[in-house]
């Protein structure tokens, strides 16, 4: 009989980058085609020239991306990438590549060495090659996703809007509603709106 190991191997194979609570980091480093960088430098401007609504879209449709940097470093010979977002790595990139922006992304990298493009069957590997792992890596909230703060940024704009109604001011007047406002949970409500 064959021994066998208690672990099975994984669907996907490890990637790097470290993470935090449900977010993760993504940093790729790339050598800059010679005499590319001012055409590097033109895409990037393209890119969020007068289309923030455009990017805000995109940003929406991958719906995972918590931000995202460009840097053109060491006298225009090298550009760094680095974002963070939630999820799987693997998906992300597929996410990514599905985009407005995945197209715009492939245009901008399309400046660096080996590239091979955004649809491409090897651009992960091209990608894990190019990553170096942050040396650390900690998120303001590890535990929310982009879904969620975007939820919450609506909940709270909602409640504001409540906050400001004749309605919501004559019901604080009202004394039948004088158990409820004396909660804690209420008055902590109250004071997060105010904060």
């Amino acid at each position: 009989m064959a021994a066998t190991t208690d672990s099975a191997p994984s669907a996907q194979p490890e990637r790097p980058g470290m993470k935090d609570g449900v977010c993760s980091e993504f940093t790729v480093f790339a050598e800059i085609k010679p005499g590319h960088a001012d055409a590097l430098r033109a895409d990037l401007a393209a890119f969020t020239s007068g289309k923030a609504d455009d990017i805000r879209a995109a940003m929406h449709q991958i719906g995972t991306l918590h931000d995202a940097r460009h840097v053109i470093f060491d006298n225009d010979t090298r550009y760094m990438f680095a974002s963070s977002f939630d999820g799987s790595w693997d998906a992300y990139i597929d996410d990514f590549a599905k985009t407005a922006a995945g197209a715009r992304f492939a245009k901008i990298l399309s400046h660096v060495e080996g590239f091979p493009g955004i649809t491409d069957p090897g651009v992960k590997d091209w990608f894990v090659a190019h990553q170096e792992p942050a040396g650390i890596f900690v998120s303001s909230y590890p535990e929310l996703t982009v879904q969620q703060v975007w939820k919450d940024q609506h909940v709270n704009e909602a409640f504001q809007a409540v906050l400001d109604t004749p309605e919501f001011r004559a019901a604080l007047d009202n004394p039948a509603n004088a158990e409820l406002l004396d909660t804690s949970a209420f008055q902590k409500l109250l004071e997060e709106a105010s904060a």
